[in-house]
């Protein structure tokens, strides 16, 4: 009777029944073999700021620290049957949108984004890697700027990417909030616009834009912008901390903390 009862008692214990409670959060991003960016950077930080992770992989690259060797896209066909599945299958509280490859996977992307009316969805806008390795052909670019970043209520480029977008030259910081407010208008988004490819010996600062307000968020230079992955880890983070219901600001004040502290 006792085994029975013990029995009994555990099987009100099962793991599923004492995580029900934990957002998921969604990551549609490629592989890394390096672990530092990507898919498996994108499940460490859900991991970590105690959230679900889903992953629907966009495609497989072949990277170390310092390069990317090689890439190459799934077929849409492919992306198209994981996103059917963790979209049908899952309540998604928030979406961080890495390297997506091609215009045709991008648009199956949106169609499920649309159809599933998905919210707090972020974009990495993912151009070339910091080696300078580029992922986008001219035609896939072309719908990024002008199509697919429409889907996203909050985007996180870097200065690079933000030149890029903007076709502003960004030399200081009064130009990189120009920049920020085109692309928000334009969008109608969130800009994080993260200021570490600036030269100042002493702070780096991120804005927070969403037109014509503007948010600072001043850090110590910790020189960190020729680390590969650290565009992953704070997208990730703040895609994490929205999931958990924080508003946008106190998302990425809390992602900033999460973030230093692998380089303390």
């Amino acid at each position: 009777m006792k085994k029975s009862s013990k029995s009994a008692n555990l099987q009100t214990l099962k793991p599923v029944t004492r995580q029900t409670c934990k957002p998921y959060c969604l990551t549609i991003a490629a592989s890394d073999t390096s672990g530092n960016a990507g898919i498996q950077r994108d499940i460490k930080t859900f991991h970590d700021i105690g959230v679900k992770g889903l992953s629907v992989v966009t495609g497989i690259t072949a990277q170390t620290d310092k390069n990317v060797i090689f890439s190459k896209a799934l077929p849409v066909e492919q992306v198209q049957i994981q996103l059917k599945t963790v979209f049908e299958n899952y309540h998604i509280s928030s979406v961080k949108i890495g390297v997506v490859f091609n215009k045709e996977m991008m648009e199956c992307i949106s169609y499920y984004l649309s159809n599933h009316a998905a919210k707090n969805v972020l974009i990495d806008p993912i151009i070339n890697a910091s080696d300078g390795y580029t992922f986008l052909n001219k035609e896939s670019y072309s719908n990024l700027r002008n199509e697919f970043l429409k889907a996203a209520d909050v985007i996180t480029p870097n200065v690079p990417e933000l030149e890029s977008l903007s076709g502003i030259q960004i030399v200081d910081k009064t130009m990189l909030q120009e920049a920020g407010r085109l692309l928000s208008q334009k969008y109608d988004a969130y800009i994080f616009a993260k200021g570490g490819h600036l030269k100042d010996k002493n702070i780096i600062t991120d804005y927070l834009i969403k037109g014509t307000d503007i948010d600072v968020f001043p850090n110590p230079n910790a020189h960190l912008s020729h680390i590969h992955g650290t565009g992953c880890l704070i997208s990730s983070a703040i895609t994490a901390f929205i999931a958990l219901d924080h508003d946008i600001k106190t998302a990425i004040l809390k992602a900033k903390e999460y973030f230093y502290s692998f380089f303390d």
